[in-house]
């Protein structure tokens, strides 16, 4: 019976060293199609900018995590593009190597003042995204993937009366996760 209970320790134990907090950087390139009206004729146009990433989140178990996050395009210098929300992800298998599969929902906001082009987009989105972990021991690990991210943000010109509207962000993803 103190076998079996001893056994019961050791178990929950190495169960526990699974689960904590954790703190990440990504870095990507996003592109972004975008839909622009005048109320006459719809242009589609699409943009691609280097954006970062930085979150802290919570391992649950090894194969399953949340995370908050917040993203700052650099779409050009006169403008700042801004995300934050919420992902989550599964890790598939028990090895260092693990694909992970998640989805995510937020908040953007992006605001350029050119001079003449004046714009500010806001609104929600839901993504999913799909990647491989790598993991150096117990604290360390690096992942790379894709993010396709479907929005609502939408706004207009300034002294104009035509509007845009973000219809999909697309990302392929490098980054590292530091886990406490």
């Amino acid at each position: 019976m103190k076998k079996i209970a001893l056994l019961g320790l050791l178990v929950s134990g190495l169960i526990a060293a699974d689960d904590g907090w954790y703190v990440g950087a990504d870095v990507y390139k996003t592109r972004a199609d975008i839909t622009v009206s005048n109320g006459v004729a719809t242009e589609k146009q699409n943009y691609t900018r280097y954006a970062q990433t930085a979150k802290l989140g919570y391992y649950f178990d090894k194969n399953s995590r949340l995370n908050a996050f917040y993203q700052h395009y650099n779409p050009s210098q006169n403008s700042t593009g801004h995300a934050y929300g919420f992902n989550y992800d599964y890790l598939i298998g028990d090895s260092t190597l693990k694909p992970f599969i998640g989805g995510m929902v937020g908040y953007s906001k992006y605001l350029q003042s050119d001079v003449g082009l004046d714009i500010k987009l806001n609104g929600t989105f839901i993504g999913a995204d799909a990647g491989l972990n790598y993991a150096f021991g117990e604290n360390i690990s690096l992942e790379g993937g894709y993010r396709y991210i479907w929005s609502n943000a939408h706004g207009g010109f300034a002294d104009s009366t035509s509007e845009a509207k973000v219809d999909t962000l697309k990302n392929w993803f490098v980054g590292a996760n530091y886990k406490f």
